[in-house]
């Protein structure tokens, strides 16, 4: 009984440091300069579609716009320009990548906040789906319930 016990404790252990390690080599990746080259929708649904992310920002803000990461503060930004974005300018968030738990797959976490860094909105938030990440390329997904179907919004990013 007593050695199940441990080697129960043992694989418990090794399990998070593994999980951990993950964790840590994706922040290390992220790091730096990216641009959103493209949006993809992921659906069997037809027809045009007006989808705002990240606080009510039109997809079509996002595309081509550089975002910088700083891992070892987890800050970045995003600048949005174009008469048709409704803020421009750059736009400030604190991002983590949560230790995956249960399972799941990785994901992003941005919060947006000011230029002191404090949140305007009640501390919210927004979580993707880290569906890929290399040392060049990063995707993440989205997933929503449009007409009471599936629909995956993807956002791929390349490194500058």
């Amino acid at each position: 009984m007593r050695t199940i016990l441990i080697i129960c404790i043992c694989t418990l252990l090794f399990s998070c440091g593994a999980s951990n390690k993950l964790t840590r080599a994706a922040e290390s990746s992220i790091n730096g300069v990216w641009i959103l080259k493209d949006v993809d929708f992921d659906t069997d649904l037809k027809g045009t579609y007006n989808v705002t992310v990240l606080d009510n920002i039109p997809l079509k803000c996002l595309e081509d716009t550089n975002w910088e990461f700083i891992s070892n503060n987890h800050t970045g930004s995003y600048a949005l320009s174009g008469s048709s974005c409704p803020n421009t300018g750059n736009q400030n968030f604190i991002w983590s990548i949560p230790t995956e738990m249960y399972g799941f797959h990785h994901s992003i976490m941005l919060k947006p906040v000011n230029q002191q860094m404090k949140s305007d909105i009640n501390n919210k938030g927004y979580r993707m789906q880290l569906y890929e990440l290399d040392i060049n390329k990063m995707i993440w997904s989205y997933d929503m319930i449009v007409d009471g179907e599936k629909f995956t919004i993807k956002l791929n990013f390349n490194k500058q």
